[in-house]
């Protein structure tokens, strides 16, 4: 099959499980970098700490979805989870059929909206869970008032991620459980968000830190649509735990 022309050693995808646990109603996406391709499988590494049994909760047969960018286009396949090689890599078993397509990405803008975040170097599993238990406590929160305060920070925001400054340390692959308060006084966005670009201080020196780019993981569909809708009617303008309290 003529996939492995579209794809290549050490190319960055996304992997998109679309089967199994996961719910309907949330968004999955993370990021893999091909280590060994062949006719009907592909080899792949995940970029996040993982320790034997924190390993992100594929099962086999599970259906993913892989996609990445080649010659100016995106590509985009299917295929199934077989089994992990060692805690950071997996073998998928790729389907027959390849499809080729205009990327589109997300529409982007500079707003000012309440931010809180918590980073490091946890696992993904581990992370997974605590945006999961941060959801369900936020779909019972009647008093926003126990939250506490969001600091007003100047990000650019779109659907699928954003771009901040923050204080170094930071590397690439690092999570980041994001709260976003759109409007002030509004149930918060939870998403739990990768490092996926680092400014170059040398490039752009900014005393306040360095700006990264940050892909969302994990975020609900009705908490995308809430973005869109806020950057559609947002004028253009030019830290505490994100851990959810449960009392």
């Amino acid at each position: 099959m003529p996939y492995r022309k579209y794809f290549k050693t050490d190319q960055r995808l996304l992997l998109r499980p679309i089967s199994g646990e996961q719910n309907t109603d949330r968004v999955e996406t993370l990021t893999a970098f091909i280590v060994h391709a062949r006719g009907d499988s592909c080899d792949l590494r995940l970029p996040y700490e993982n320790r034997p049994g924190e390993e992100f909760p594929f099962t086999a047969g599970m259906e993913v979805e892989l996609s990445g960018e080649a010659l100016g286009l995106g590509v985009r396949i299917t295929g199934r989870f077989e089994r992990y090689l060692d805690p950071g890599q997996l073998r998928i078993s790729i389907d027959p059929t390849l499809e080729v397509f205009q990327r589109r990405n997300h529409p982007r803008r500079d707003v000012r909206v309440g931010l809180r975040y918590t980073r490091g170097h946890g696992t993904l599993r581990t992370f997974r869970r605590q945006w999961e238990k941060n959801i369900r406590i936020l779909a019972g929160r009647t008093d926003l008032k126990k939250l506490g305060g969001f600091p007003r920070c100047q990000v650019n925001l779109s659907q699928g991620g954003l771009r901040f400054t923050i204080r170094p340390p930071v590397e690439v692959a690092d999570l980041c459980m994001i709260l976003l308060e759109l409007e002030p006084q509004s149930p918060p966005v939870c998403a739990l968000a990768e490092v996926v670009w680092i400014s170059d201080p040398g490039e752009e020196p900014n005393q306040h830190g360095l700006d990264v780019g940050m892909q969302f993981i994990d975020i609900l569909k009705s908490d995308q649509k809430r973005i869109a809708d806020f950057m559609s009617h947002a004028t253009g303008q030019a830290s505490s735990p994100a851990e959810v309290s449960g009392s």
